[in-house]
Formats: structure tokens, sequence, C-alpha cells
């Protein structure tokens, strides 16, 4: 769980250096140490995007490794921390989004659509979080299945890739599973009875 910690503070970190270039270049005085200071910034900001990258594409292998370990628990937690607790990440990187592309466009009409492509990259980047975090909703929709059979859909699966909707489908899975343990009889299904008396 270090590791998959570790990438979620790796996400924050990105989002803060994100907002905090515009106000850092307002502010700052216009000299010598301005050039130094903005390499610096988007130095780290580029370097904060690889960590986080790379974090996020071994969180992955992480969860594929827990779904062969049956740690249904761990699982769960993650789930909870990269889909639910990203939230407000999101968020931010869609507030940055937006008022770059505001600001932009307000500047200067006729360069508008060439000075945007910036603001898209962060935005497709996001997505690819979106996904590394995915590995851990369709390793819990796996387990579920595994464990209680067709109840549970395999459109779940897809649905974790989605951004917005991996969100809404992790907080009726969460709801699913606790309402499918506190459920569970022998009649109802045998393997997954089994399972929880082990």
């Amino acid at each position: 769980m270090k590791l998959i910690r570790a990438y979620f503070v790796m996400l924050y970190v990105q989002v803060i250096l994100q907002l905090s270039i515009v106000p850092s270049i307002k502010y700052f005085p216009e000299n010598k140490s301005f050039n130094l200071f903005i390499f610096l910034h988007v130095f780290a900001l580029i370097s904060v995007f690889c960590i986080t990258q790379i974090l996020g594409c071994l969180s992955a292998s992480l969860a594929v490794k827990m779904y062969w370990h049956s740690e249904d628990d761990k699982i769960r937690k993650a789930l909870i921390l990269l889909k639910i607790k990203t939230v407000p990440f999101y968020l931010l990187n869609l507030v940055y989004g937006l008022i770059y592309t505001l600001f932009i466009t307000f500047v200067s009409m006729g360069m508008a659509l060439v000075l945007i492509v910036p603001v898209m990259i962060p935005i497709w980047y996001t997505c690819a979080f979106v996904v590394q975090s995915g590995f851990f909703g369709a390793a819990a929709v796996a387990r579920l299945r595994k464990n209680y059979g067709d109840c549970i859909s395999k459109n779940n699966y897809v649905l974790q890739f989605i951004p917005i909707l991996d969100v809404i489908n992790t907080v009726f899975l969460l709801h699913k599973s606790r309402k499918l343990k506190k459920s569970v009889t022998i009649e109802e299904n045998a393997e997954a009875y089994n399972n929880k008396v082990d």
C-alpha cells in the first residue's frame, strides 16, 4: 500500500505545481532570476509528471498481483483511495484547464486554438491516471464475480476505465459488495459462503 499512497500523494503534488505556475509568474519580479525560476518550476512539473506516471504503472501492476493473491481488503482500500479520494484532484485539474482555456481565449483571440494545445496535454495525461486506477476497479470486479458470480455485471469492467463513470461505478461496487457480504447464504452461493466461512 506504500506505493499506492505515494502515487496518491504525487497526484496532488502535480496539480499543486500546475495551479501555482500562473500566480508565480504574475507575482515574481521579471529579472534574471525570473527565467531561472520559470525553468525550475517547469522542470519540477515535468519531473513530477514522469514520477507520477511511473508510480501509476507500478500501482496498476500491483492491482494484478493483489487479484492473484486474493487480497480483497487491500483492493477495496486502494479503490477508495484512488477512485474516491482523488475526486478533488480531478476537479482541480478540470478547474485549471478551464481557467487556462478561458484566459488564453480572452487574451489572444487569433492564437487561441494554438495556445490551448498545452492545456490539452495535462487533460489527456489525466486520462492515463483514470486507466491506471481502473486496474484496481477491474480487480475488484473480477474478485466480486469470482466470489458472487453473475450478480456483478461484466459492464463494470468497462465503466472503471471511463472518466466520471468510474467514480459512480466505484460507489456502486462498494455498496453492492457490502450488501452481498451481508446477504450471502449457502443456498444463494455455496462458493461465496465457503469463502466467507474460511
